[in-house]
C-alpha cells in the first residue's frame, strides 16, 4: 500500500483546526517528586553497593573499615549513669570526643538490651553499667557494635545450673537465646584483679563476637573473620603450639578448643596486652585485627 503526499494547504488547515478542537490524550508522565525520588534510590543502592564493595578492599588491605563511628544525634546517659561511667577505667583513657562516642554506644546498648536477675538478684545501675561499659570497650573498634545474637544479660548470684549445657557454669553464650548468663560473683571476681588473664565478662562477650563473625554479613565481622582465619594458619604450627604451652602466657583452658582459646586470647589481650606482645607479637597482632583495638590508643587524634 503506498501514501500519497497531499499539498492542498487547505487540508493541512482542516487537519491542524482538528486536532485543536480534539487534542489528543496526552502521554501520562510521572510527577516530578515520584521521578526525582525515585531517581534518588536507584542512585542511593547504586552508591550503597558499589561503596560497600570498595570497603570490602579497604578492609582487606588495612585491616579496618572506612570509619567505625558516626552518629548524627548523639545520645547521653542520665546523671546518675553519667557518674558511673566517669569511674571507668577505659574510659577515662578516651580522648574528649572519643568519650562521647563511647557514652552514645553505652546508652544504645543500654536501650537495646534486656537485663534479668535469677535466684533473688537485684539488677541495679551498677551491675547494668559495668556489664555494658566491658561490653562497649570490647566492640568499640566495630562499626556493628551492637551484636545480632545478643539481646538479653542473665545475671545469677554466684555459680549456676545451666539447662542449655546440662552442666553447673560461672557463664555462657547461648546463641539460641540471643543471651549472656553470667555469675555476678565470678563476674567481679574476674574485674578484681587486671592482670591475670581471667575475666568472665570478656569471655563471654568475646563468645559472642566471635559467633557473630561467623554468620553475620558486615565489614566488622568480615574483618574478624578474617584475621581469625590468619590466626589459624599461624597456629598450625607445631612449634608455635608448643611455644604457648611451654610459656603458660594462655591458661590451659585456652585449647579446649578455637572458640576457648579466642576467647582466653582476649581475656590476656585486654588485661596483660604488654606481655602477650612481648612473648607473642603476632597473637597480639590479630587480636589488633579482630578487634580494630587500634583505634583504643592512648594518644588518639
Amino acid at each position: 500500500m503506498q501514501f500519497r503526499k497531499s499539498h492542498n494547504p487547505n487540508s493541512l488547515n482542516t487537519i491542524f483546526m482538528y486536532l485543536q478542537a480534539n487534542p489528543a490524550d496526552p502521554v501520562p508522565l510521572l510527577p516530578n517528586s515520584v521521578a526525582l525520588l525515585l531517581v534518588f534510590c536507584i542512585v542511593a543502592i547504586c552508591t550503597f553497593y558499589v561503596s560497600k564493595y570498595l570497603e570490602t578492599l579497604y578492609a582487606a588491605k588495612y585491616k579496618k573499615p572506612f570509619f567505625v563511628h558516626f552518629y548524627p544525634i548523639q545520645k547521653r546517659l542520665p546523671a546518675d549513669l553519667q557518674v558511673l561511667l566517669q569511674a571507668d577505667s577505659f574510659y577515662k583513657r578516651l580522648h574528649k570526643k572519643h568519650q562521647t562516642y563511647f557514652e552514645h554506644r553505652v546508652a544504645c546498648f543500654l536501650e537495646t538490651t534486656t537485663f534479668i536477675g535469677r535466684e533473688g538478684i537485684v539488677i541495679d545501675a551498677d551491675k547494668k553499667m559495668k556489664i555494658s561499659t566491658m561490653f562497649v570497650q570490647l566492640t568499640f573498634g566495630m562499626r556493628h557494635y551492637l551484636l545480632t545474637y545478643v539481646e538479653t544479660i542473665i545475671i545469677y548470684p554466684s555459680t549456676y545450673y545451666s539447662k542449655f549445657t546440662q552442666t553447673d557454669n560461672n557463664g555462657e553464650f547461648n546463641p539460641a537465646s540471643k543471651a549472656i548468663v553470667l555469675s555476678w560473683e565470678h563476674f567481679v571476681e574476674g574485674n578484681s584483679d587486671a592482670e591475670d588473664g581471667i575475666n568472665l565478662g570478656i569471655h563471654e562477650i568475646t563468645h559472642a563476637i566471635h559467633y557473630g563473625a561467623l554468620r553475620d554479613n558486615n565489614v566488622s565481622a568480615a574483618i574478624f573473620y578474617e584475621a581469625f582465619l590468619e590466626l589459624e594458619a599461624y597456629l598450625a604450627s607445631e612449634e608455635v603450639r608448643n611455644q604457648l604451652v611451654a610459656t603458660n602466657v594462655l591458661r590451659a583452658y585456652a585449647f579446649t578448643d578455637k572458640f576457648e582459646f579466642i576467647a582466653v586470647l582476649v581475656e590476656v589481650f585486654m588485661e596483660s596486652p604488654d606481655t602477650l606482645k612481648a612473648e607473642f607479637p603476632e597473637l597480639h597482632t590479630y587480636v589488633m585485627q579482630m578487634l580494630n583495638f587500634n583505634y583504643f590508643a592512648d594518644k588518639q587524634s
